[in-house]
């Protein structure tokens, strides 16, 4: 069994040179709570896992990313968080970093006959939705807007807003919602 966790806090404590004592110290618990976090069963609160990130100086996405470098992370597909609904026709793959509260970024597809409401977002927040492929629908206080492959709708993320996909092909797309500060 993978364990993500696991394999971040021993590569980033091989990083920094530290021991598992070292940084259980530095993160105020049990050597053996560390022990059995770096096992392949592991299975710990987020409370733990915040501890042992801060001790490390990184965030809880670094210690389920691959570093390559001090300035570039790497993360697999299969770790990016995915979303479905309308029967699997309107899918929404998380790829920004979860860390990163006041930016979103989702690579979307929808299947013909999509139809699925989005998420209002929190009040001053903005969404852009880029259409790849295809020709989405993108409906926003009831009013509808066809946004074609390679155009971009923007409005206000906070307001009652829908995706679909009226077409008989496959549409791909990029939601980006932010919050200005």
């Amino acid at each position: 069994m993978d364990n993500p966790i696991g394999e971040g806090i021993r590569r980033l404590r091989a990083q920094h040179k530290l021991t598992q004592t070292a940084l259980a110290k530095r993160a105020e618990i049990p050597r053996a709570t560390l022990a059995n976090m770096e096992g392949a069963n592991s299975n710990p609160s987020i409370s733990v896992v915040v501890k042992v990130a801060r001790a490390l100086g990184v965030t809880v996405d670094d210690l389920i990313t691959r570093r390559q470098s001090p300035n570039v992370t790497e993360v697999d597909r299969k770790d990016m968080p995915v979303m479905q609904q309308d029967d699997g026709k309107f899918s929404s793959t998380r790829t920004s970093p979860i860390s990163t509260p006041n930016l979103q970024i989702n690579d979307v597809s929808m299947m013909p006959g999509c139809y699925t409401k989005g998420v209002p977002h929190p009040e001053g927040s903005h969404e852009l939705f880029l259409c790849h492929q295809g020709t989405a629908t993108v409906e926003v206080e009831g009013q509808k807007y066809e946004v074609k492959a390679g155009n971009l709708i923007y409005f206000h993320g906070h307001l009652p807003h829908s995706y679909g996909n009226e077409s008989l092909n496959p549409v791909h797309a990029m939601a980006v919602v932010f919050m200005m500060e």
